[in-house]
């Protein structure tokens, strides 16, 4: 029986379906509403067809992909993203040109989620493009999904993205479901109710106290998923593990299932305050990836156990973990995703987060 999934982020609309019959199994896929390339693999038998199939069913849902009846060659695509290549800066375009594009894209009206990328090659503000967002609001009031400041390296370093007051622009949007921002140099979010919101990644090399500050001041009542990239103090983080105990609460965030405090350079005390936080019982996934963790921390999971056994997943790739720490976290109750080990360094000033400048 022929099984057809779909995957749908700011970045990507795509399909992939498979099919077995006898002993072939036929894989198609591509972007949203086209056919997409096909390849068939012949197998020994009709239950090797049937293993294979299932092994790679297995492998798209896990990054992502959702099964589907409907016909993916009619399906809308329903993310666009907007910016200015090198060319484009070169040859004289500016943020008011990305505006144009926008507000002049036919597609614009059926597009679920946009992403702004880069705005200027020299890191200036982005204020412009932010004003006449807002001056056109109406036309941005359906966007259910925003991914803000999606800016490659080759663009600009995290750090040096120059962001400015993005409240203005989440008013515009009251539909807003998904938002995800790179970059917090001078960002500001304001204090407010989320009434829509459900996921919310904010993506730093240092994540300024004031921005946590306002989350804090913030309600957020649908508010399913959370990712907060930490950063270093060299880059714009001036918090403790301090900074984090209030927004690690059930009361601030009362139906989020995944969260994560992420990307730090004191990740072992990061885990222990989340091991004795209130919000820990009602969450599925956990994530304490892409910092400095160590063996202590593998340590005080294994310590933790109880505590974690209702949980899908732990993310903890990217970490310090020794050999013999990450076989013992794999024999645990629940699944612990160890990949990406950096290799055991007991030096902890030898240790370094995944993303800063």
């Amino acid at each position: 029986m022929k099984r057809v999934f779909i995957f749908q982020d700011f970045n990507s609309q795509k399909f992939w379906s498979i099919d077995t019959e006898g002993n072939d199994m036929t894989v198609n896929y591509g972007k949203l509403g086209t056919d997409g390339q096909t390849q068939v693999k012949s197998f020994a038998s009709p239950e090797e067809a049937t293993k294979a199939a299932e092994k790679l069913v297995a492998e798209k849902t896990k990054k992502g992909y959702v099964e589907t009846a409907a016909n993916t060659k009619e399906m809308k695509v329903e993310s666009k993203k907007y910016g200015l290549s090198y060319d484009d800066y070169d040859n004289g375009k500016t943020q008011e040109d990305i505006l144009k594009k926008m507000l002049n894209d036919k597609a614009l009206p059926d597009l679920k989620q946009i992403t702004i990328g880069c705005w200027d090659f020299e890191s200036g503000s982005c204020q412009d493009l932010v004003d006449g967002i807002v001056a056109n609001k109406d036309k941005f009031a359906h966007i259910e999904g925003l991914f803000w400041g999606d800016i490659e390296q080759e663009e600009s370093e995290v750090s040096w993205i120059e962001q400015t007051d993005l409240s203005s622009v989440i008013d515009a949007m009251p539909k807003l479901k998904e938002l995800k921002i790179k970059g917090t140099n001078n960002l500001t979010l304001g204090k407010r109710t989320y009434e829509a919101l459900q996921s919310l990644e904010i993506i730093s090399g240092g994540l300024p106290e004031s921005v946590l500050a306002e989350l804090q001041a913030s309600t957020f009542p649908k508010l399913e998923k959370l990712i907060l990239w930490v950063g270093v103090e060299d880059y714009g983080f001036d918090g403790s593990v301090d900074s984090f105990k209030t927004i690690a609460s059930k009361t601030l965030f009362p139906k989020v299932k995944y969260f994560g405090i992420v990307n730090s350079e004191f990740q072992d005390d990061i885990l222990n305050m989340l091991l004795q936080s209130d919000i820990l019982p009602q969450l599925e996934t956990l994530d304490i990836s892409y910092g400095t963790l160590g063996d202590k921390g593998g340590q005080a999971l294994i310590d933790n156990v109880d505590k974690l056994k209702h949980l899908k997943l732990v993310k903890a790739e990217y970490n310090y973990f020794s050999e013999d720490m990450c076989k013992a976290l794999k024999k645990l109750p629940v699944k612990v995703d160890v990949s990406d080990n950096q290799g055991d360094e007991d030096d902890e000033d030898d240790r370094y987060p995944y993303l800063t400048e």
